[in-house]
Formats: C-alpha cells, sequence, structure tokens
C-alpha cells in the first residue's frame, strides 16, 4: 500500500464547453491547487483517466460571450484524460506536463560542486601570462598586463527546505490561491467526503463525489492487488488517507502568510 507524504501539485487548467453551475458551455481557465500523494491513474472498461486525489482548490474564470464569471470550488479529486488536447496548443487540458510539484516535508540539502573560477587580474611589471589580454606601456612608466587567472575550487551550495520553498511558491504570486485553501482546510475533517466536489474535465463539470456518472466502478491501478475497493470507496479511502496524514503534520503543510 503506497504510504508516501503527500505533496502539493499546482496546475495549469484550460478546458471547454464546461458547466459551472448554471453556466453552461464555458470556456474554463485557471489554476488548481491540491495535496496528493502521486498521479494515480484509474480504469474503467476501456476508460484510462489519471486523477489527483486530496484536498485542494480551484480558482479561476469561466467565459462564454462577453461574460466572466469567477469560480472558486474547493474539490477533493482532480480528474482528466491525459490524451485529451487543448485546441489550439499542443498540450493536455491539464498541464501535467510542466506542473509545479512541491514537498513541504523536504529537508534543506548541502551539495559539494567543483567550479572554475575566472578572475581578471591586473599585474605591473614583465609578466608572464598565457592568456594575456592587453599590455599597456606607458611612456615614462611599467607596463602593465591584464590576463585571467583560472582556478577550480570547490564549494557548498545550501538547497532551502521544502517548507521555505513551499512559503515562497505558494505565498508569492499564488497566494490568491493558497489562502482561501488554507482557511478551508480547518473545515475539512468535519466535512463528509461523499459532500465534496470532483474536478471531472474529461466530464466538463464540477461533480459531487457521489455522482455515479463520474466516479462509479473505476479500479485505483496502482493499488491493484493490494486494495479490493473500487470506484467512490477506493478513491474515498485515499481521499481519507491524505486527509489524515496532512492532519496529523498541519504544521508543515499549512501556514500562515
Amino acid at each position: 500500500m503506497n504510504t508516501q507524504s503527500p505533496l502539493y501539485w499546482l496546475i495549469e487548467i484550460e478546458t471547454y464547453d464546461f458547466a459551472v453551475g448554471a453556466f453552461k458551455g464555458a470556456d474554463l481557465s485557471g489554476k488548481a491547487l491540491i495535496l496528493s500523494s502521486q498521479l494515480w491513474s484509474i480504469i474503467r472498461e476501456t476508460q484510462v483517466y489519471s486523477i489527483l486525489i486530496g484536498p485542494g482548490i480551484f480558482k479561476g474564470v469561466a467565459t462564454r460571450g462577453g461574460i466572466h464569471v469567477d469560480v472558486l470550488e474547493y474539490i477533493s479529486c482532480l480528474m482528466f484524460d491525459p490524451t485529451q488536447l487543448r485546441f489550439d496548443e499542443p498540450l493536455p487540458q491539464v498541464d501535467i506536463v510542466s506542473p509545479e510539484v512541491i514537498d513541504p516535508l523536504g529537508t534543506r540539502k548541502q551539495e559539494e560542486i567543483v567550479t572554475l573560477i575566472q578572475n581578471l587580474v591586473i599585474e605591473r611589471g614583465n609578466v608572464l601570462a598565457g592568456d594575456s589580454l592587453a599590455t599597456v606601456q606607458p611612456k615614462t612608466g611599467v607596463p602593465r598586463t591584464v590576463h585571467i587567472e583560472e582556478m577550480f575550487k570547490r564549494i557548498n551550495v545550501s538547497h532551502v527546505s521544502g517548507e521555505q520553498r513551499a512559503k515562497f511558491i505558494l505565498g508569492g504570486a499564488n497566494g490568491p490561491i493558497y489562502r482561501p485553501f488554507a482557511e478551508n482546510f480547518p473545515k475539512l475533517r468535519l466535512q463528509q467526503t461523499e459532500r465534496t466536489k470532483v474536478l471531472a474535465t474529461p466530464f466538463y463539470k464540477f461533480s459531487s463525489f457521489s455522482d455515479i456518472e463520474v466516479m462509479c466502478d473505476w479500479m485505483v491501478v496502482e493499488k491493484a492487488g493490494q486494495d479490493s475497493k473500487t470506484g467512490m470507496d477506493a478513491i474515498g479511502a485515499e481521499y481519507e488517507r491524505t486527509l489524515e496524514v496532512i492532519d496529523k503534520a498541519q504544521d508543515d503543510y499549512i501556514f500562515e502568510l
């Protein structure tokens, strides 16, 4: 059974003919932020989709004609078809090609590297320099030679911790999506999974977690042979597991900006 710690996934989304409440046939664009242990695969008969499972949020805009509607939805899953391309760009509806993936539990690391340092040196007198750039000979003075001095040096590079990186990425330009997510998180333990929303791009809607059309009969491929649950039970169990892990290490995942 997978026991990985959840990661923050920050992903661009652009999809079409989407239903947002009573607003039908809209173009939807924005960002999803979701905590998931990994990118899962689910299969139902001949359908194979990808899914991120865990607490999350979508913030964006739905557009139809000249009408623009701001969208903010709290989600428990992000489901998408990795083979479905945008109409005008060679990228998926959900840009999993280049997501920002952040591990708040990542530790600070130090790495030793060897670098070549080049110093520009100016010396007076008759200098034997292999890489002489210029020599200046004043009429009444000592000649000056400009040359490059090269040396190899070992230096230590310190990488920031996962928590610091998370605060930097989520607290900066992504603050407008992270802040409502963090504020809503304490409510999740009191909310039944069945009452959460799923951003289901293959079905062009935010569906209920208990929507049979969207959630029924899926098998989580990575858990086959380890877990007999399917559909809502399988996905719900992973959501609850993820939520429990985050809740136990809440200070590492949910922070004030």
